[in-house]
């Protein structure tokens, strides 16, 4: 019996794991199509701002609110899945850590749900939490050398036989120029264009709008713990296992703002050297703070800008029904797009769902 031939759209960190998730199963044959691809530029070339993937911190930590139980959903299988991956294939870049969470404040006043959920969890004591915080937890999680996992993801998708054509669409219907083979079958499309859906023919959802985030990486192999301050003073320290740590950050709405800003660069380097003194060495702790900041900004790699891909309304996952202008025939879409800053944590269950949405056809 010929395989069901499936087209993703994006190659991101939803594109990928949809696809290495179809691909495997063994039922389907998949091709990626997409404008940006890991590992494909020459050394020493940026990936593109507008392209969020490559550009995240990232670790697991839940973005969901207490009440949210789909989106809940989505990020605990991920929490599990990823722990996994962890413990079996440490070439991927995903490893354990240590989590830490400060809030200054608990929306309703009820401690997040997480915290029944993830392993190795202990509140902390009021005498332990910073100044203008009201809360905080420290748990087992995980962090994910986003450079690393996305070409992880690349490679495995294709030794498992997966198709990848660097191009740019206009409109939606021309992915299925790259599907269907001798198989007969009309491609299911799966729509993982993140941003790109704002100009995308056959979608173009104004509904989409960037947040923009700054970052910065920097040589710190003392640190080994993610540790994220919610509110005013927002702020997060992601080590990548390999010495290197993203400093953050930003959630600025609407901006497409690509360059660096200065101001905002030293107000990360002032937060996270108070979230994370360990970022410098032990022997500097008696410098003043202007001293520190120096030290660390002395270490910085490289400031990054990318704009996590925000949907209105929410994540959209439905299935729509098209017809080719073409051939006139009936063609499927699976709509996965719009997750904002938590697409790395919730992408294992997402792939999971767009899996279940297209057996079920």
């Amino acid at each position: 019996m010929s395989k069901q031939p499936v087209i993703v759209i994006g190659a991101g960190v939803i594109g990928l794991s949809v696809a290495n998730q179809l691909q495997e199963d063994g039922k389907y044959v998949v091709t990626i199509v997409a404008e940006h691809v890991p590992d494909s530029l020459p050394a020493g070339t940026r990936e593109s701002a507008g392209w969020a993937s490559p550009w995240a911190g990232a670790h697991w930590r839940a973005w969901s609110s207490n009440w949210d139980h789909w989106v809940q959903d989505m990020e605990l299988q991920t929490y599990h899945l990823m722990n996994e991956i962890a413990e079996r294939t440490p070439e991927s870049g995903i490893s354990k850590a240590q989590g830490l969470d400060y809030f200054e404040t608990l929306p309703d006043g009820e401690r997040p749900w997480y915290v029944s959920k993830v392993n190795d969890i202990r509140e902390l004591s009021t005498d332990e939490l910073p100044p203008g915080v009201a809360y905080g937890a420290e748990y087992s999680t995980v962090l994910i050398n986003v450079p690393q996992y996305l070409a992880y993801l690349k490679s495995k998708f294709t030794g498992l036989g997966g198709t990848i054509e660097q191009r740019s669409l206009d409109h939606i219907e021309e992915s299925l120029m790259f599907g269907g083979g001798s198989s007969g079958k009309t491609p299911i499309v799966v729509n993982c264009a993140a941003l790109g859906n704002r100009v995308l023919g056959g979608v173009c959802d104004l509904g989409m709008r960037p947040v923009r985030g700054q970052t910065l990486v920097v040589s710190a192999p003392g640190a080994k713990r993610t540790i994220t301050r919610l509110g005013s003073q927002f702020g997060y320290v992601i080590p990548r296992g390999d010495g290197t740590v993203v400093l953050g950050g930003t959630a600025e709405a609407g901006s497409w703002e690509e360059d660096e800003d200065r101001q905002t660069t030293q107000r990360i380097l002032q937060r996270t050297l108070a979230l994370e003194p360990l970022l410098l060495p032990p022997s500097m702790a008696g410098l003043s703070e202007a001293e520190r900041v120096r030290e660390l900004q002395a270490n910085v790699i490289y400031a990054g800008v990318g704009f996590r891909p925000m949907r209105e309304s929410g994540v959209r996952l439905e299935t729509q029904e098209y017809v080719d202008s073409v051939s006139a025939k009936p063609f499927a879409v699976i709509h996965c797009y719009g997750h904002a800053g938590f697409g790395y944590q919730t992408s294992l269950g997402y792939a999971r769902r767009v899996r279940e949405m297209i057996e079920s056809m």
